[in-house]
């Protein structure tokens, strides 16, 4: 199967390899689907916070903290910051939580990924 991420082989291989993961078990493993989707979030931050002079550091390099940083919800926007919350959250239920997983999370996991 070809990934829809395919053209983060060039720039960013380090995000590529958990997105394409995220996509290829999205139905067969939803709760593996969503934990790498909030992987692939996780690689892309820390690549944005590294090479982004005007992004600044939060006061611990957590997800969540780099994702509320002032810097980066006024340069993202609101609609991104959103996008990242909601693969942020369901990747955070599907390693902390008991509660099923669905292949309903992980599709919202592709959809949001998607723009």
């Amino acid at each position: 199967m070809t990934s829809n991420f395919h053209f983060l082989a060039t720039e960013w291989p380090e995000v590529l390899e958990p997105a394409a993961k995220a996509e290829s078990l999205a139905y067969s493993d939803p709760r593996a689907a969503c934990f790498y989707s909030r992987r692939a979030l996780e690689m892309a931050m820390a690549w944005l916070y590294k090479h982004d002079a005007t992004l600044r550091l939060p006061y611990q390099d957590s997800l969540n903290a780099l994702l509320h940083e002032p810097t980066f919800r006024n340069t993202a926007g609101e609609e991104i910051f959103l996008k990242a919350k909601i693969i942020k959250d369901l990747g955070n239920h599907a390693v902390h939580s008991k509660r099923p997983i669905f292949d309903q999370d992980s599709q919202e996991c592709r959809r949001q990924c998607r723009g």
